[in-house]
């Protein structure tokens, strides 16, 4: 059965492109704005979502903040597609929710790939449970608790998380970070997009600004 995905896209050019490349190996829902994606989103419960930034009324970081404040479609993962590709507005997408963020003009294979990579990442980790601390994590609810409180993450964030805490003490590197949670589109991920989803975790969890630490020029580790 072909995993279904939800276009969200205001040009109809683009549009149909997406949906003739995507439809070769997915089942490939269409909607023209942020609103008719929301309510799609809701009625067919995609497996993933790529969505568009620059649209009208509703433009796709409210779209992502609205999709990830309903139950139904919170956990759906999200690709934005954007012509603004600065640390900043890559910032503030991950920050609306965004598993992952690909500036246009867009190769396909690397969208395919990324795709896939959301839709088939199965990290090994045989611990159903990490706990460092603090923070738990039950990696097979997939839910993350610090002080016992649930913390509201990205399924990318979760993942480096996971990552960071399951080798609490040890230095982890870029490398390793994109060849765990990125995979196949691992050559495709920069080390400024690492970086966003660890500023994003620290923001969201305030105590991580201690226990994430950087080590520069190698990656970062967890430290209780």
């Amino acid at each position: 059965m072909k995993s279904k995905i939800l276009v969200i896209e205001d040009n109809a050019d683009t549009r149909r492109f997406l949906q003739v490349m995507l439809s070769r190996e997915f089942e490939v829902a269409i909607a023209r704005d942020g609103v008719e994606g929301i309510e799609l989103a809701k009625s067919i419960q995609p497996e993933l979502i790529v969505l568009d930034v620059v649209m009208p009324s509703l433009n796709g970081y409210d779209t992502c903040k609205r999709l990830k404040s309903i139950p139904e479609t919170e956990n759906i993962p999200v690709i934005f597609l954007s012509g603004k590709n600065t640390t900043a507005e890559i910032t503030y997408g991950i920050s609306m929710g965004a598993d992952d963020y690909l500036p246009k003009p867009f190769d396909h294979k690397e969208l395919l790939a990324r795709i896939k990579t959301r839709l088939a990442r199965s990290l090994s980790n045989p611990a159903p449970k990490v706990v460092v601390g603090k923070l738990e994590i039950d990696t097979l609810k997939r839910v993350a608790q610090y002080e016992r409180s649930p913390i509201q993450l990205t399924l990318t964030e979760f993942d480096i998380l996971r990552l960071l805490a399951a080798r609490f003490g040890v230095v982890v590197s870029r490398e390793e970070i994109m060849r765990e949670i990125w995979k196949d589109s691992a050559s495709d991920t920069t080390d400024r997009t690492i970086d966003v989803h660890i500023r994003s975790l620290r923001k969201k969890i305030p105590a991580m600004n201690n226990h994430i630490q950087s080590v520069y020029g190698v990656g970062y580790k967890y430290v209780p």
